[in-house]
């Protein structure tokens, strides 16, 4: 039922001719359902909530989990998602808005120590936010976290900033990947055919 209420939230969005910004898969969400469903994880964090998919999908998963999302919160719709979530799976999700480059380093600082089991980095595109999101996201990791970025698509305008800023973390030895999928399919490296492509690793 609250799936269905943020997909009604998108379309009276459009409806309204508000821009929604991205989309959302069914491999991908069966993808973070299974996350979820890892026996050692509780606490999940993401950047980018956008419309709520991601985190329903990790909240519907175990009744155990809580979500703390960040997001730019710019989109109407956005506010709307937040109570479909809320009226769902009340007292298991937080979201704090602004800036992700500002606020998960704020956020670090004024809970230092707190960390999650999976780190889910979906926020801006550019390769300077995209950098900064997987350098950020490293101080709320543990050594046994699973960290799992979207979105990298090379042959896609939006996908080439996270691509870049992706491979240059594993140059780095910011991070180890430990899968790279295309459409739910482990890959060894996407093609210009992938509709949706992640990849999932822990930081070194």
């Amino acid at each position: 039922m609250g799936f269905e209420r943020l997909l009604a939230n998108v379309d009276d969005a459009r409806s309204n001719g508000w821009f929604v910004e991205g989309s959302v898969s069914d491999t991908e969400m069966e993808f973070l359902e299974s996350l979820a469903r890892r026996g050692d994880v509780r606490r999940i964090v993401e950047i980018g909530f956008n419309a709520g998919f991601s985190s329903h999908a990790f909240l519907r998963a175990d009744p155990q989990v809580e979500v703390t999302s960040f997001d730019l919160g710019d989109h109407e719709y956005v506010s709307t998602a937040k109570q479909c979530i809320d009226d769902e799976f009340p007292g298991r999700h937080t979201l704090i808005t602004g800036d992700s480059t500002q606020t998960v380093p704020a956020f670090a600082e004024e809970h230092a120590g707190e960390t999650f089991d999976v780190l889910f980095i979906d926020g801006g595109h550019t390769y300077e936010v995209a950098s900064a999101d997987i350098a950020n996201m490293a101080r709320l990791a543990h050594t046994s976290s699973v960290v799992m970025i979207d979105d990298l698509l090379p042959h896609k305008p939006f996908g080439e900033g996270p691509v870049q800023a992706w491979r240059e973390a594993i140059e780095t030895s910011v991070v180890v990947e430990t899968g790279l999928y295309q459409d739910g399919e482990v890959v060894d490296a996407v093609t210009t055919d992938a509709a949706r492509a992640w990849a999932i690793g822990r930081y070194v």
